[in-house]
């Protein structure tokens, strides 16, 4: 839209400009032609600004087939998507004896200072009465003790700690 509000400007400045560099025709008497040119037919589109304008409206048809192509491809694209999705879903959902339960457990810390976030997720698993388990989604949060107003003077407040969570597990029996 924003283009051919454009491509309409551009054409009737240069309508304006063509007219501001006519000549005006002298003062006097017209000379007497002598050979007078045919009038133009209304079908003979041979100026320049019947030139310009069919320039304009290929450029609105190659831009509008440029935009269906892309559209479809879009499409395409999102078919796609969709396919993928549903097929790792079907698959997940044929893993014989498997389940995913939501219940949010505390990571402890391993010995390297990384959350273990695997044997929280098994954990959960034992508790619901499967054999194995493994973390499907967690979550990581700063836990800051409260700070008192009372403290001594000089004594720093107490260190906030990172905790993450189990909160999704994929059990198997």
């Amino acid at each position: 839209m924003a283009a051919h509000i454009c491509c309409a400007a551009t054409a009737v400045m240069l309508a304006f400009a063509a007219a501001a560099q006519t000549p005006e025709p002298p003062a006097g008497p017209p000379p007497a032609q002598t050979n007078p040119s045919p009038a133009p037919t209304p079908g003979d589109k041979s100026g320049f600004i019947d030139a310009f304008g069919r320039w304009i409206g290929d450029s609105v048809n190659n831009w509008n087939t440029g935009l269906k192509g892309a559209a479809d491809v879009a499409k395409d694209a999102a078919d796609a998507a969709g396919a993928a999705t549903r097929d790792t879903a079907g698959a997940v959902a044929r893993i014989p004896g498997s389940r995913v339960i939501a219940e949010r457990a505390t990571c402890p810390t391993a010995p390297n200072g990384a959350p273990d976030c695997r044997s929280a997720a098994e954990a959960v698993c034992r508790a619901h009465g499967f054999a194995s388990g493994s973390s499907v989604d967690f979550q990581t949060a700063e836990k800051c003790p409260p700070i008192a107003l009372n403290r001594p003077n000089g004594e720093p407040p107490p260190r906030c700690v990172i905790e993450s969570y189990v909160t999704r597990s994929l059990c198997q029996y």
